[in-house]
């Protein structure tokens, strides 16, 4: 059986794509979580991170096509196969919550009492990259699983996990971290001739973008910060 390579106009519709569903899902997350639905805000929500992840990993093979490399789809439909891999690429910002009885807590508050630059302000500030850098790799692994306790009811040592349980403050921080990182990518797709620039490793992906001119319109990014 022959094989098709995708072309690099196939690859780009993709990542478009891939990007207008990631805010489709999350307007219906907050339609959801307006409604007090939060399990399924958060399942939705989840879901819209694995999509702004593929975005990302269609971007990254049109750009290897761009330099003579091909893929079939069964190449691309296998890159995209993986939930935490999704995650992972979907991840644009590191979000701190820190609270003040938590490690990071304590140590963002002792750096803010000293003064910057200084030996004791350099310490501190290594142990809270290290925190930072940790954060980083376990974030994608965990907001999968906490996609699928929003999901399944399922059995546990100690009970039972409850979807319902999730609360609205949950649902809604966990939303509001989605929408914040679709928006950067949606005001770059809104105005791609800013980021055509020697500067940028992805002027050509955006230069690319600026001269499709019947490219679908995404969810505003502004309509969705009304939620948070």
């Amino acid at each position: 059986m022959k094989t098709v390579s995708a072309s690099m106009n196939y690859l780009l519709q993709g990542a478009v794509f891939a990007l207008e569903q990631c805010g489709l899902l999350l307007r219906d997350a907050r339609i959801l979580c307006e409604a007090g639905s939060y399990a399924s805000a958060v399942v939705l929500a989840a879901f819209a991170r694995e999509e702004l992840g593929r975005y990302r990993i269609l971007r990254r093979l049109w750009q290897r096509t761009v330099a003579g490399e091909s893929f079939s789809v069964k190449q691309i439909r296998k890159r995209c196969e993986d939930h935490v891999e999704k995650q992972r690429e979907g991840m644009f910002s590191i979000v701190q919550r820190p609270d003040s009885n938590t490690a990071l807590g304590q140590l963002l508050r002792a750096r803010s009492s000293v003064a910057p630059g200084g030996s004791e302000w350099q310490n501190l500030s290594e142990e809270i990259d290290k925190i930072t850098e940790s954060q980083k790799k376990r974030t994608p692994g965990n907001r999968h699983e906490r996609r699928m306790k929003a999901l399944y009811a399922e059995p546990l040592e100690s009970g039972w996990n409850r979807p319902a349980e999730i609360s609205e403050a949950a649902a809604r921080d966990f939303l509001t971290d989605a929408i914040n990182d679709y928006a950067g990518q949606q005001d770059r797709y809104v105005n791609p001739d800013i980021y055509v620039n020697p500067d940028s490793g992805d002027s050509d992906f955006y230069a690319a973008l600026g001269h499709w001119q019947d490219r679908p319109e995404l969810q505003p990014a502004t309509s969705l910060h009304k939620f948070i």
